[in-house]
């Protein structure tokens, strides 16, 4: 079996559509994964704003109760 060693038209314009099919996939791969960052960004963002607001309302009822002790002992000095 022989092969034949010359190029070709065809054989070039194919490897210039593989080349191109091969960057367009991984173009198109690296934004999904851009994608997925950004909605796993939002998500992680969400979750620490849910959890900075419990923790900023646990301080104000800490907050809330020490104002209500310092009054009761105002009330005992008078």
């Amino acid at each position: 079996m022989k092969l034949n060693t010359n190029i070709s038209l065809e054989n070039i314009i194919t490897i210039i559509a593989l080349i191109c099919s091969v960057t367009l996939a991984f173009g198109f791969m690296q934004y999904d994964i851009d994608v997925i960052k950004k909605d796993l960004d939002l998500k992680a963002d969400k979750a620490e704003l849910g959890a900075d607001r419990k923790l900023i309302g646990y301080k104000l009822d800490v907050i809330m109760q020490d104002i209500e002790e310092i009054k009761q002992t105002l009330k005992e000095r008078k």
